[in-house]
C-alpha cells in the first residue's frame, strides 16, 4: 500500500500571497481560496500585492503532501495594517487579533 507523506502545515498568515504559494509548493502543498468552482487564486490576486490573513488548516497541523490549504487574503492598502506582525506568536493568535482590529476600524 502506498501511503502519502504527512507535513504539518507552514504559517503563511502575514505573509504576500505570492510569497505563500512559493511556500507551501516548496512543502508540497497547495493553496486555495473562495469558491473552488470559481476563478483561480492567481487570477484574484493579479496584478497587485496581496497578505495572507488566515488560514485553514493552521500552522502546524499536519495535512498529507498535495493536500490544500484554504487562505484568505486582503488587497495591500485595504487592510494591511491590520493583519499583526508574526513576532513568535502561532497564526492562531494572529487571526484572533486581526478580528479584534477590525472591530475597531
Amino acid at each position: 500500500m502506498n501511503e502519502r507523506q504527512k507535513l504539518a502545515v507552514p504559517d503563511l498568515v502575514g505573509q504576500p500571497v505570492h510569497i505563500a504559494q512559493e511556500i507551501a509548493a516548496n512543502i508540497g502543498f497547495g493553496l486555495a481560496a473562495g469558491d473552488p468552482d470559481g476563478p483561480g487564486l492567481r487570477s484574484r490576486t493579479w496584478p497587485g500585492l496581496f497578505w495572507v490573513t488566515s488560514q485553514d488548516p493552521s500552522a502546524g497541523s499536519v495535512l498529507e503532501r498535495g493536500s490544500q490549504i484554504r487562505i484568505t487574503f486582503v488587497q495591500d492598502g485595504q487592510a494591511r495594517s491590520d493583519v499583526p506582525e508574526q513576532s513568535g506568536e502561532g497564526s492562531s493568535h494572529a487571526v484572533l487579533q486581526l478580528r479584534s482590529n477590525i472591530g475597531r476600524a
